[in-house]
């Protein structure tokens, strides 16, 4: 019995180790990923550096071997140029200073003959050309060649810039064809020389300059010498010219000033990957002695199929799938859960603040569920709450700003009739306590805070009749609605504030009598309503802040100021901030108060 509950509890907390999503990726990850890729390391990182070293390093051997038979090569053109300059029977004939012609041309043309053949038949399975060319203007050039006295002389060649780096030293200088042009006028295939400065032997005066032409044949089949038809190979002298290349298309280009030529040129041999004419490549290189030349040789990057390899690759591909199917396996589960609580969440968006989350997620979405209701619940309670109070809020605003108006116009009322009776003017007395009372009648006999534009409009009149008495002969008014507003709704007690304004600070200090203009009319969806007075102006800015930031004046004697903010504040509360009262001076020198109210068709209020 005791096992059977122990094998519960340990059955009960293997399920609920795996309820986690957390716990089952990381048992995923090490099950399967973890060792893939530990073997996949080992076997790509021994393949690689044991197959892509032993390849480069030995092919780097081999290019070492081309640089040294070319250095060999090099040691022959030294030979015979020894030949002809440590010769002092032709050391003598080349330091003459006049210019030979006739018999004595003749005769000199073929001792130097004779002894360029003497050197050019010790190397019978190379084809070297000698030149020799003086700066007494005479020039000779082996048989070979062809060529005549005339064609190439020591003139042509000094005044070209490579001639001043040949002289700086008495070394061979190596020269390709690309940078001599008077060369290049001789000799059409590619060709390489060996140019060296010829001095008087006793003396050691500059007496002319001696040529080996070396043909592509002798040189390039050094370079050439390859079992690998992949691998090309090229020479650049150490102006980034491409001075030979199997590849025809590189042939006479420049390399590119990059970081692999910057290693190309730091050290002496070596290799690495980089990109040759727009390809990955294994790249190979060089130093070819005495000559300030490297040579490269390169190959398109590509790894044999060796045994290593399809291995790699089977590895490879199979951890690939396992991490797919893992990643696909862990989106999915993760998604159909997200899904599930995002319904949630948009039917909360829609305003169902009843949506509620199951339960039955694993441990991590579980505290989130749970976080969730609580959280509705508490929104629920707060709307209920807003709500109420907002109701509250904004019935006793409606009503106080209702309220804040009856005084004000009482208070003047009284006060106008007050001063009759002091006047004696009973008659005028008794006539505005009956339009009082009709006044007060209309007032209260609409309960409702939007009433028709007309009834409004009649009660003003009433009021406009009820100060001529007090100010007689003081103002005259005209009210003109269109019929197609005079049903609309208004807020009750609106223009009475207005009109009020006109006549005691308008026309209180005005010289004759004063006109008060009221016009209604309808403007696209906008209700617009202006009472315009000729009267003597306001303090604008006064009044403007008073309407724009809606203030209540502690001064309690500006009443029409308390009528404006009131007016203003009960149309933002019921209609919103893009409605309102402006007020602007007009042409007469009084003011026009405008009323912006949207359409209100009090059958749908």
């Amino acid at each position: 019995m005791q096992s059977s509950n122990l094998f519960n509890i340990i059955k009960g907390g293997k399920k609920s180790y795996f309820r986690s999503i957390k716990n089952k990726v990381i048992c995923l990850d090490f099950a399967i990923v973890v060792p893939l890729f530990i073997l996949f390391c080992i076997l790509m990182m021994y393949a690689l550096r044991e197959n892509n070293y032993n390849l480069n390093y030995s092919k780097l051997e081999l290019l070492e071997e081309k640089c040294t038979n070319i250095g060999n090569r090099n040691t022959e053109v030294v030979k015979i140029t020894n030949g002809l300059y440590l010769d002092s029977d032709i050391n003598r004939i080349l330091s003459k200073k006049q210019l030979l012609s006739g018999y004595e041309y003749i005769e000199a043309e073929d001792e130097i003959q004779s002894k360029m053949l003497e050197l050019t038949e010790m190397f019978p399975d190379r084809q070297y050309q000698l030149m020799l060319l003086c700066n007494s203007g005479n020039s000779y050039f082996q048989s070979s060649l062809q060529f005549s006295k005339d064609e190439l002389n020591y003139d042509d060649i000094s005044s070209e810039n490579w001639f001043h780096e040949m002289e700086e030293n008495d070394k061979i200088y190596f020269l390709p064809k690309y940078r001599s042009e008077a060369l290049q006028e001789l000799f059409q295939d590619d060709t390489l020389f060996a140019v060296r400065t010829v001095r008087n032997l006793n003396s050691g005066r500059p007496i002319g300059v001696m040529i080996v032409a070396i043909a592509e044949n002798i040189w390039g089949n050094d370079i050439l010498n390859r079992t690998d038809s992949d691998e090309n190979t090229m020479v650049i002298d150490e102006y980034r010219k491409i001075i030979f290349s199997s590849d025809e298309e590189l042939y006479g280009t420049d390399v590119e000033n990059n970081s692999y030529y910057e290693q190309i040129k730091k050290y002496s041999k070596g290799f690495f990957l980089g990109n040759v004419n727009g390809e990955y490549c294994h790249i190979r290189f060089a130093d070819i002695e005495d000559t300030g030349w490297k040579m490269i040789s390169y190959d398109p990057y590509k790894s044999g199929w060796s045994f290593y390899t399809i291995l790699i690759l089977v590895l490879g591909i199979g951890m690939l799938i396992a991490i797919v199917v893992i990643v696909f396996y862990n989106c999915n589960f993760i998604s159909r859960r997200m899904k599930r609580l995002n319904k949630n969440i948009l039917e909360v968006s829609k305003g169902n603040l009843k949506a509620r989350v199951q339960d039955d997620y694993e441990t991590e979405f579980q505290e989130i569920c749970m976080n969730f209701n609580t959280m509705l619940d508490h929104i629920e309670n707060l709307m209920r709450q807003l709500e109420k109070e907002e109701e509250e809020k904004h019935s006793l605003e409606i009503q106080a700003l209702q309220a804040q108006i009856n005084p004000h116009f009482f208070h003047n009322t009284l006060v106008t009739i007050r001063f009759m009776i002091q006047m004696e003017q009973y008659q005028d007395a008794d006539r505005a306590i009956l339009a009082f009372s009709k006044l007060l009648r209309k007032s209260f006999a609409n309960s409702h805070r939007i009433i028709p534009l007309k009834e409004e409009v009649s009660m003003v009149e009433e009021y406009l009749e009820l100060m001529l008495l007090r100010y007689p002969e003081g103002f005259q008014w005209n009210i003109t609605i269109g019929e197609d507003v005079k049903n609309l709704g208004i807020l009750k007690n609106v223009l009475q504030p207005l009109v009020e304004n006109s006549i005691s600070h308008g026309f209180n200090m005005k010289q004759g009598t004063g006109h008060i203009k009221i016009r209604a009319y309808r403007f696209h969806d906008t209700l617009i309503i202006e009472v315009e007075d000729d009267g003597v102006g306001v303090d604008l800015e006064k009044i403007n802040d008073c309407i724009q930031k809606q203030q209540k004046l502690k001064d309690r004697n500006q009443l029409s100021s308390i009528g404006l903010s009131n007016i203003q504040m009960r149309i933002v509360r019921n209609f919103g901030k893009e409605y309102g009262l402006t007020v602007a001076v007009n042409p007469s020198g009084g003011v026009t108060f405008t009323m912006r109210l949207p359409l209100v068709n009090l059958g749908e209020e």
